[in-house]
Protein backbone atom coordinates (compact mmCIF):
# COMPACT_ATOMS: atom_id res chain seq x y z
CA UNK A 1 0.00 0.00 0.00
CA UNK A 2 2.40 2.35 0.55
CA UNK A 3 4.30 1.71 -2.49
CA UNK A 4 1.39 2.53 -4.16
CA UNK A 5 0.49 5.67 -2.39
CA UNK A 6 4.15 6.78 -3.20
CA UNK A 7 4.11 5.47 -6.97
CA UNK A 8 0.39 7.64 -7.44
CA UNK A 9 2.22 10.59 -5.51
CA UNK A 10 5.09 10.86 -8.08
CA UNK A 11 2.80 10.56 -11.25
CA UNK A 12 0.78 13.08 -9.75
CA UNK A 13 4.24 15.33 -9.05
CA UNK A 14 4.86 14.89 -12.51
CA UNK A 15 1.58 15.98 -14.06
CA UNK A 16 1.72 19.05 -12.22
CA UNK A 17 4.82 19.92 -13.40
CA UNK A 18 3.55 18.96 -16.89
CA UNK A 19 0.74 21.50 -16.21
CA UNK A 20 2.50 24.41 -14.82
CA UNK A 21 5.16 23.69 -17.78
CA UNK A 22 2.33 24.11 -20.65
CA UNK A 23 0.66 27.02 -18.94
CA UNK A 24 3.91 29.29 -18.45
CA UNK A 25 4.54 32.10 -20.60
CA UNK A 26 7.99 30.52 -21.33
CA UNK A 27 6.85 27.22 -22.60
CA UNK A 28 4.13 29.22 -24.73
CA UNK A 29 6.89 31.48 -26.38
CA UNK A 30 7.14 30.49 -30.06
CA UNK A 31 4.78 30.35 -33.08
CA UNK A 32 4.25 26.53 -33.17
CA UNK A 33 2.17 27.29 -30.01
CA UNK A 34 -0.04 29.44 -31.20
CA UNK A 35 -3.46 27.67 -31.51
CA UNK A 36 -4.31 27.85 -35.10
CA UNK A 37 -7.70 25.47 -35.26
CA UNK A 38 -10.26 28.65 -35.54
CA UNK A 39 -7.88 29.29 -38.56
CA UNK A 40 -8.30 25.93 -39.64
CA UNK A 41 -11.96 25.70 -39.86
CA UNK A 42 -12.36 28.62 -41.34
CA UNK A 43 -10.38 28.02 -44.02
CA UNK A 44 -12.35 24.43 -44.06
CA UNK A 45 -15.60 26.25 -44.26
CA UNK A 46 -13.90 28.74 -47.24
CA UNK A 47 -12.81 25.52 -49.12
CA UNK A 48 -16.54 24.48 -48.89
CA UNK A 49 -18.27 27.33 -49.59
CA UNK A 50 -20.31 27.27 -53.13
CA UNK A 51 -21.36 31.43 -52.71
CA UNK A 52 -19.28 34.19 -53.74
CA UNK A 53 -20.99 35.91 -50.08
CA UNK A 54 -20.10 32.69 -47.81
CA UNK A 55 -16.38 33.14 -49.63
CA UNK A 56 -16.23 36.67 -48.83
CA UNK A 57 -17.78 36.02 -44.91
CA UNK A 58 -15.09 33.55 -44.24
CA UNK A 59 -12.41 35.55 -45.95
CA UNK A 60 -13.18 38.20 -43.77
CA UNK A 61 -12.89 35.69 -40.93
CA UNK A 62 -9.62 34.52 -41.98
CA UNK A 63 -8.47 38.10 -41.82
CA UNK A 64 -9.45 38.93 -38.74
CA UNK A 65 -7.91 35.90 -37.52
CA UNK A 66 -4.41 36.45 -39.12
CA UNK A 67 -4.79 39.87 -37.75
CA UNK A 68 -5.15 38.35 -34.21
CA UNK A 69 -2.46 35.91 -35.05
CA UNK A 70 -0.10 38.70 -35.65
CA UNK A 71 -0.89 40.82 -32.94
CA UNK A 72 0.38 37.33 -31.10
CA UNK A 73 3.49 37.23 -32.98
CA UNK A 74 4.28 40.77 -32.37
CA UNK A 75 3.32 40.04 -28.37
CA UNK A 76 6.03 37.36 -29.10
CA UNK A 77 8.93 39.58 -30.55
CA UNK A 78 8.49 41.97 -27.51
CA UNK A 79 9.21 39.29 -25.24
CA UNK A 80 12.20 38.70 -27.04
CA UNK A 81 13.11 42.58 -27.49
CA UNK A 82 12.03 44.02 -24.25
CA UNK A 83 13.94 41.76 -21.52
CA UNK A 84 17.09 43.37 -23.16
CA UNK A 85 15.92 46.56 -23.49
CA UNK A 86 14.82 46.78 -20.12
CA UNK A 87 17.29 45.44 -18.17
CA UNK A 88 19.72 47.82 -20.17
CA UNK A 89 17.60 50.85 -18.55
CA UNK A 90 17.04 49.62 -15.20
CA UNK A 91 21.33 49.02 -15.22
CA UNK A 92 21.05 52.88 -16.28
CA UNK A 93 18.67 53.57 -13.62
CA UNK A 94 20.41 52.08 -10.86
CA UNK A 95 23.76 54.43 -11.48
CA UNK A 96 25.47 51.63 -13.01
CA UNK A 97 28.53 52.12 -15.42
CA UNK A 98 27.26 51.19 -18.79
CA UNK A 99 29.49 51.06 -21.87
CA UNK A 100 29.00 50.78 -25.15
CA UNK A 101 30.63 47.75 -25.25
CA UNK A 102 28.00 46.46 -23.56
CA UNK A 103 25.08 47.98 -25.26
CA UNK A 104 26.18 46.58 -28.34
CA UNK A 105 26.84 43.15 -26.65
CA UNK A 106 22.79 43.18 -25.58
CA UNK A 107 21.93 44.71 -28.76
CA UNK A 108 23.84 41.55 -30.70
CA UNK A 109 22.24 39.08 -28.81
CA UNK A 110 18.62 40.43 -29.60
CA UNK A 111 19.27 40.71 -33.59
CA UNK A 112 21.09 36.72 -32.96
CA UNK A 113 17.78 36.05 -31.67
CA UNK A 114 15.74 37.64 -33.72
CA UNK A 115 17.75 35.96 -37.37
CA UNK A 116 17.21 32.52 -35.62
CA UNK A 117 14.11 32.56 -35.18
CA UNK A 118 13.58 34.49 -38.66
CA UNK A 119 15.55 31.08 -40.16
CA UNK A 120 13.66 28.18 -38.52
CA UNK A 121 10.05 29.98 -39.62
CA UNK A 122 11.62 30.21 -43.31
CA UNK A 123 12.72 26.72 -43.36
CA UNK A 124 9.21 25.77 -42.16
CA UNK A 125 7.49 27.95 -44.31
CA UNK A 126 9.13 26.77 -47.43
CA UNK A 127 8.74 23.33 -46.38
CA UNK A 128 5.01 23.93 -46.43
CA UNK A 129 4.91 25.54 -49.94
CA UNK A 130 6.60 22.51 -51.18
CA UNK A 131 3.89 20.19 -49.27
CA UNK A 132 1.14 22.65 -50.91
CA UNK A 133 2.38 21.94 -54.12
CA UNK A 134 1.72 18.12 -53.52
CA UNK A 135 -1.97 19.16 -52.51
CA UNK A 136 -2.71 21.17 -55.57
CA UNK A 137 -1.61 18.16 -57.85
CA UNK A 138 -3.09 15.81 -55.79
CA UNK A 139 -0.48 14.10 -54.37
CA UNK A 140 -1.16 13.52 -51.45
CA UNK A 141 -1.46 9.95 -50.35
CA UNK A 142 0.29 8.12 -47.77
CA UNK A 143 2.01 5.74 -49.80
CA UNK A 144 3.09 8.38 -51.91
CA UNK A 145 4.19 10.57 -49.59
CA UNK A 146 5.05 9.38 -46.29
CA UNK A 147 6.52 12.42 -44.50
CA UNK A 148 3.74 14.82 -45.11
CA UNK A 149 3.46 17.73 -42.15
CA UNK A 150 0.15 18.31 -42.47
CA UNK A 151 -3.16 16.05 -42.51
CA UNK A 152 -5.29 17.76 -44.32
CA UNK A 153 -5.03 21.05 -46.59
CA UNK A 154 -6.80 23.77 -44.42
CA UNK A 155 -4.19 22.94 -41.31
CA UNK A 156 -1.78 23.64 -44.08
CA UNK A 157 -3.46 27.12 -45.16
CA UNK A 158 -3.73 27.66 -41.50
CA UNK A 159 0.14 26.92 -40.50
CA UNK A 160 1.22 28.42 -43.79
CA UNK A 161 -0.42 31.81 -42.87
CA UNK A 162 0.73 31.71 -39.36
CA UNK A 163 4.38 31.62 -40.58
CA UNK A 164 3.69 33.83 -43.35
CA UNK A 165 2.69 36.61 -40.48
CA UNK A 166 5.76 35.30 -37.98
CA UNK A 167 8.14 35.59 -41.31
CA UNK A 168 6.84 39.34 -42.54
CA UNK A 169 6.98 40.59 -38.59
CA UNK A 170 10.49 38.84 -37.68
CA UNK A 171 11.83 40.14 -41.04
CA UNK A 172 10.72 43.81 -40.06
CA UNK A 173 12.05 43.58 -36.64
CA UNK A 174 15.04 42.36 -37.44
CA UNK A 175 16.25 44.48 -40.22
CA UNK A 176 15.05 47.54 -37.70
CA UNK A 177 17.44 45.57 -34.73
CA UNK A 178 20.21 45.60 -37.34
CA UNK A 179 19.93 49.18 -38.27
CA UNK A 180 20.42 49.99 -34.71
CA UNK A 181 23.14 47.85 -34.16
CA UNK A 182 24.83 49.47 -37.50
CA UNK A 183 24.58 52.73 -35.78
CA UNK A 184 25.82 51.46 -32.27
CA UNK A 185 29.12 49.70 -34.16
CA UNK A 186 29.47 53.50 -36.29
CA UNK A 187 28.81 55.32 -32.79
CA UNK A 188 31.60 53.01 -31.24
CA UNK A 189 34.23 53.35 -33.91
CA UNK A 190 33.49 56.90 -34.00
CA UNK A 191 34.21 57.28 -30.34
CA UNK A 192 37.07 54.72 -30.80
CA UNK A 193 38.71 57.21 -33.18
CA UNK A 194 37.68 60.29 -31.31
CA UNK A 195 39.56 58.10 -28.24
CA UNK A 196 42.80 57.91 -30.57
CA UNK A 197 42.81 60.84 -31.69
CA UNK A 198 42.63 62.89 -28.27
CA UNK A 199 45.79 60.50 -27.06
CA UNK A 200 47.63 61.49 -30.15
CA UNK A 201 47.30 65.29 -28.96
CA UNK A 202 47.88 64.45 -25.80
CA UNK A 203 51.25 62.80 -27.00
CA UNK A 204 52.21 65.67 -29.31
CA UNK A 205 51.36 68.25 -26.53
CA UNK A 206 53.32 66.15 -24.14
CA UNK A 207 56.58 66.09 -26.94
CA UNK A 208 56.03 69.85 -27.53
CA UNK A 209 56.56 70.98 -23.90
CA UNK A 210 59.94 68.52 -23.61
CA UNK A 211 61.10 70.60 -27.25
CA UNK A 212 60.13 73.95 -25.39
CA UNK A 213 61.60 72.98 -21.97
CA UNK A 214 64.80 71.82 -23.58
CA UNK A 215 65.10 74.99 -25.91
CA UNK A 216 64.33 77.36 -23.26
CA UNK A 217 67.19 75.64 -20.71
CA UNK A 218 69.78 75.20 -23.11
CA UNK A 219 69.71 77.99 -25.52
CA UNK A 220 68.55 80.86 -22.71
CA UNK A 221 69.03 79.95 -19.01
CA UNK A 222 72.59 78.05 -19.59
CA UNK A 223 73.92 80.61 -21.56
CA UNK A 224 73.42 82.96 -18.30
CA UNK A 225 76.26 84.82 -16.45
CA UNK A 226 75.72 83.86 -13.19
CA UNK A 227 76.55 80.02 -12.40
CA UNK A 228 74.92 79.89 -9.26
CA UNK A 229 71.99 81.89 -10.78
CA UNK A 230 71.76 79.46 -13.86
CA UNK A 231 72.33 75.89 -11.94
CA UNK A 232 69.45 76.92 -10.04
CA UNK A 233 67.30 78.66 -12.01
CA UNK A 234 67.38 75.52 -14.98
CA UNK A 235 66.43 73.17 -12.11
CA UNK A 236 63.52 74.92 -10.82
CA UNK A 237 62.58 75.94 -14.76
CA UNK A 238 62.67 72.04 -15.34
CA UNK A 239 60.47 71.11 -12.29
CA UNK A 240 58.09 73.86 -13.06
CA UNK A 241 57.14 72.91 -16.29
CA UNK A 242 57.28 69.18 -15.74
CA UNK A 243 54.82 69.32 -12.59
CA UNK A 244 52.70 71.55 -14.49
CA UNK A 245 52.59 68.76 -17.27
CA UNK A 246 51.74 65.87 -15.22
CA UNK A 247 49.21 68.49 -12.71
CA UNK A 248 47.39 68.99 -16.24
CA UNK A 249 47.17 65.66 -18.14
CA UNK A 250 45.59 64.70 -14.48
CA UNK A 251 43.07 67.11 -15.00
CA UNK A 252 42.24 66.67 -18.53
CA UNK A 253 42.52 62.49 -18.59
CA UNK A 254 41.26 61.75 -15.24
CA UNK A 255 38.42 64.81 -15.14
CA UNK A 256 37.40 65.72 -18.59
CA UNK A 257 38.26 62.59 -20.71
CA UNK A 258 37.00 59.71 -17.88
CA UNK A 259 36.71 57.02 -20.58
CA UNK A 260 40.48 57.50 -21.44
CA UNK A 261 41.37 56.19 -18.02
CA UNK A 262 40.27 52.52 -18.91
CA UNK A 263 42.24 52.58 -22.52
CA UNK A 264 45.01 53.93 -21.21
CA UNK A 265 45.19 51.60 -18.41
CA UNK A 266 44.60 48.44 -20.65
CA UNK A 267 47.34 50.25 -23.59
CA UNK A 268 49.74 51.06 -20.93
CA UNK A 269 49.31 47.42 -19.11
CA UNK A 270 50.10 45.36 -22.17
CA UNK A 271 52.78 47.70 -23.86
CA UNK A 272 54.67 47.42 -20.63
CA UNK A 273 54.11 43.59 -20.28
CA UNK A 274 55.10 42.83 -24.00
CA UNK A 275 57.09 45.82 -24.62
CA UNK A 276 59.00 46.40 -21.81
CA UNK A 277 62.64 46.26 -23.41
CA UNK A 278 61.47 48.28 -26.17
CA UNK A 279 60.19 50.68 -24.60
CA UNK A 280 63.18 51.29 -22.36
CA UNK A 281 65.41 51.18 -25.11
CA UNK A 282 62.84 54.24 -26.27
CA UNK A 283 62.95 56.00 -22.85
CA UNK A 284 66.74 56.31 -22.83
CA UNK A 285 67.25 57.52 -26.43
CA UNK A 286 64.06 59.79 -25.41
CA UNK A 287 66.22 60.78 -22.28
CA UNK A 288 69.44 60.26 -23.14
CA UNK A 289 70.10 61.43 -26.83
CA UNK A 290 71.47 65.11 -26.10
CA UNK A 291 74.38 63.72 -24.10
CA UNK A 292 75.64 61.35 -27.06
CA UNK A 293 76.16 62.84 -30.62
CA UNK A 294 77.62 61.35 -33.54
CA UNK A 295 81.88 61.07 -33.56
CA UNK A 296 81.77 60.91 -29.44
CA UNK A 297 84.19 58.51 -28.23
CA UNK A 298 82.20 56.68 -25.65
CA UNK A 299 82.32 53.47 -23.03
CA UNK A 300 79.04 51.35 -22.95
CA UNK A 301 78.96 47.71 -21.47
CA UNK A 302 82.22 46.00 -22.65
CA UNK A 303 83.05 48.26 -25.39
CA UNK A 304 84.89 51.44 -26.00
CA UNK A 305 84.15 53.41 -29.54
CA UNK A 306 83.38 55.71 -31.89
CA UNK A 307 79.61 56.76 -31.98
CA UNK A 308 78.06 56.00 -35.39
CA UNK A 309 74.59 55.92 -35.24
CA UNK A 310 71.82 56.65 -32.94
CA UNK A 311 68.48 55.01 -33.14
CA UNK A 312 65.42 54.98 -30.96
CA UNK A 313 66.12 51.70 -29.78
CA UNK A 314 70.26 50.70 -30.46
CA UNK A 315 73.36 52.63 -31.22
CA UNK A 316 75.64 51.98 -33.05
CA UNK A 317 79.72 52.35 -31.75
CA UNK A 318 82.80 51.50 -33.98
CA UNK A 319 84.92 49.62 -31.70
CA UNK A 320 87.84 52.15 -30.72
CA UNK A 321 91.89 49.96 -30.39
CA UNK A 322 91.74 51.49 -26.72
CA UNK A 323 93.95 49.80 -23.60
CA UNK A 324 90.75 47.93 -22.07
CA UNK A 325 90.28 46.13 -25.63
CA UNK A 326 90.88 42.65 -24.45
CA UNK A 327 90.37 41.16 -28.34
CA UNK A 328 92.08 43.07 -30.87
CA UNK A 329 90.71 41.97 -33.82
CA UNK A 330 87.36 43.54 -32.67
CA UNK A 331 89.03 46.97 -33.31
CA UNK A 332 86.98 48.81 -35.75
CA UNK A 333 84.36 46.65 -35.73
CA UNK A 334 80.70 48.06 -35.27
CA UNK A 335 78.77 46.82 -32.76
CA UNK A 336 75.02 47.51 -32.06
CA UNK A 337 74.65 48.53 -27.95
CA UNK A 338 70.53 48.62 -26.76
CA UNK A 339 70.06 52.27 -25.72
CA UNK A 340 68.39 50.03 -22.21
CA UNK A 341 72.25 50.52 -21.21
CA UNK A 342 71.99 54.16 -20.65
CA UNK A 343 69.23 53.63 -18.03
CA UNK A 344 70.79 49.96 -16.73
CA UNK A 345 74.66 50.37 -17.52
CA UNK A 346 77.50 53.04 -16.95
CA UNK A 347 78.42 54.77 -19.63
CA UNK A 348 81.29 56.99 -20.41
CA UNK A 349 81.20 59.62 -22.39
CA UNK A 350 84.94 61.12 -23.02
CA UNK A 351 83.75 63.96 -24.81
CA UNK A 352 80.99 65.17 -22.19
CA UNK A 353 83.12 67.87 -20.95
CA UNK A 354 85.22 68.67 -24.30
CA UNK A 355 86.69 66.87 -27.45
CA UNK A 356 90.28 66.65 -25.84
CA UNK A 357 91.90 64.32 -23.68
CA UNK A 358 95.25 65.40 -21.58
CA UNK A 359 98.43 63.27 -22.78
CA UNK A 360 101.57 62.95 -20.73
CA UNK A 361 105.18 62.24 -22.51
CA UNK A 362 107.91 61.78 -20.51
CA UNK A 363 111.64 63.01 -21.63
CA UNK A 364 114.44 61.82 -19.92
CA UNK A 365 117.80 64.15 -20.13
CA UNK A 366 121.08 62.99 -19.88
CA UNK A 367 122.67 66.15 -18.50
CA UNK A 368 120.69 67.65 -15.98
CA UNK A 369 122.45 70.78 -16.78
CA UNK A 370 120.43 71.27 -19.82
CA UNK A 371 116.96 71.12 -17.63
CA UNK A 372 116.39 74.55 -18.07
CA UNK A 373 117.15 74.77 -21.73
CA UNK A 374 115.56 71.71 -22.41
CA UNK A 375 112.21 73.32 -20.46
CA UNK A 376 111.88 76.04 -22.45
CA UNK A 377 112.23 74.70 -25.61
CA UNK A 378 109.93 72.40 -24.81
CA UNK A 379 107.73 75.20 -24.12
CA UNK A 380 108.02 76.56 -27.31
CA UNK A 381 107.09 73.74 -29.26
CA UNK A 382 103.81 72.93 -27.23
CA UNK A 383 103.34 76.59 -27.71
CA UNK A 384 103.87 76.25 -31.50
CA UNK A 385 101.58 73.19 -31.68
CA UNK A 386 98.83 72.66 -28.87
CA UNK A 387 97.91 76.29 -27.51
CA UNK A 388 95.13 75.95 -30.06
CA UNK A 389 93.96 72.65 -28.26
CA UNK A 390 94.17 74.33 -24.99
CA UNK A 391 91.78 77.32 -26.06
CA UNK A 392 89.30 74.67 -27.90
CA UNK A 393 89.40 72.84 -24.71
CA UNK A 394 88.38 75.61 -22.02
CA UNK A 395 86.08 76.98 -24.49
CA UNK A 396 84.06 73.86 -24.60
CA UNK A 397 84.38 72.69 -21.27
CA UNK A 398 82.68 76.04 -20.01
CA UNK A 399 80.18 75.21 -22.17
CA UNK A 400 79.28 72.05 -22.11
CA UNK A 401 79.28 72.18 -17.90
CA UNK A 402 77.26 75.21 -17.84
CA UNK A 403 74.05 73.04 -16.20
CA UNK A 404 76.63 71.69 -13.28
CA UNK A 405 76.72 74.06 -10.39
CA UNK A 406 80.55 74.21 -11.30
CA UNK A 407 82.90 73.80 -13.76
CA UNK A 408 86.76 72.52 -14.26
CA UNK A 409 89.51 73.53 -15.60
CA UNK A 410 90.73 72.67 -18.58
CA UNK A 411 94.85 71.16 -17.85
CA UNK A 412 96.88 73.69 -20.31
CA UNK A 413 100.20 72.87 -22.19
CA UNK A 414 102.75 72.99 -19.73
CA UNK A 415 106.00 71.14 -18.62
CA UNK A 416 107.22 70.08 -15.22
CA UNK A 417 109.96 68.49 -14.31
CA UNK A 418 110.65 65.05 -12.45
CA UNK A 419 113.43 63.04 -10.99
CA UNK A 420 113.66 59.22 -12.08
CA UNK A 421 114.84 56.34 -10.23
CA UNK A 422 117.71 55.98 -11.98
CA UNK A 423 119.15 59.73 -11.04
CA UNK A 424 117.45 61.04 -14.65
CA UNK A 425 115.79 64.26 -15.18
CA UNK A 426 112.38 63.83 -16.93
CA UNK A 427 110.73 66.49 -18.36
CA UNK A 428 107.01 65.45 -18.44
CA UNK A 429 105.17 67.29 -21.73
CA UNK A 430 101.16 68.01 -20.57
CA UNK A 431 99.01 69.07 -23.32
CA UNK A 432 95.36 68.90 -24.66
CA UNK A 433 95.15 66.62 -27.99
CA UNK A 434 91.27 65.86 -30.07
CA UNK A 435 90.14 62.64 -28.95
CA UNK A 436 91.27 60.23 -31.59
CA UNK A 437 94.19 62.09 -32.55
CA UNK A 438 96.01 61.84 -29.51
CA UNK A 439 98.79 59.58 -32.09
CA UNK A 440 99.35 61.91 -34.67
CA UNK A 441 99.32 65.27 -32.42
CA UNK A 442 102.17 63.38 -29.55
CA UNK A 443 103.78 62.22 -33.30
CA UNK A 444 104.09 66.04 -34.34
CA UNK A 445 105.22 67.29 -31.12
CA UNK A 446 107.68 65.02 -31.07
CA UNK A 447 109.33 65.07 -34.00
CA UNK A 448 109.52 69.18 -33.33
CA UNK A 449 110.90 68.86 -30.21
CA UNK A 450 113.80 66.19 -31.21
CA UNK A 451 114.54 68.57 -33.95
CA UNK A 452 115.08 71.14 -31.74
CA UNK A 453 116.85 69.70 -29.06
CA UNK A 454 119.43 68.13 -32.29
CA UNK A 455 120.16 72.05 -33.02
CA UNK A 456 120.71 72.98 -29.22
CA UNK A 457 122.83 69.99 -28.68
CA UNK A 458 120.72 68.46 -25.73
CA UNK A 459 121.01 64.81 -25.33
CA UNK A 460 118.22 62.59 -23.97
CA UNK A 461 119.26 59.54 -21.92
CA UNK A 462 118.90 56.26 -23.15
CA UNK A 463 115.96 54.15 -22.12
CA UNK A 464 115.90 52.62 -17.77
Amino acid sequence: MRNASLSRFIIGCIVACVCVLLWSPAFAQGTSQINTDRLQRYYEDWLRAKSESAKSYNEQLIANERARIQALVQKEIEGIVSPLEKDTIATSDTGEELTTSTVIDRQREIVDELNGRLNEDTVDLNLLKEEEKLYERGETGARSVPYMLTKSYPELLARKALLEESVDLFATTATAQQIRLDKLLSEQRAQTIGILLTVLWYVGVVFVVFWVEHFIRTQIILHLHSRRLRYALSKIFTLVVYVSLIVWLVQMVFVEHPGLTTVLAVIGAALVFMLQDIIKSFIAWFTYKDALTMGQRVHMGDYTGDVLDISMFFTKILIARSPDLQDPTKAGKIVRVPNSMLLSGMVVNYHSTSDFENVEIPIRLADPTQGAVAKAILMEVLEQEAAEYTEQAQSQMDRRMRGFYFSQVSPSHRVYLEWSSKGHLVCLLCFPAPIGLRRSVTTRVLEVALQRFLEEGIKIAEAE
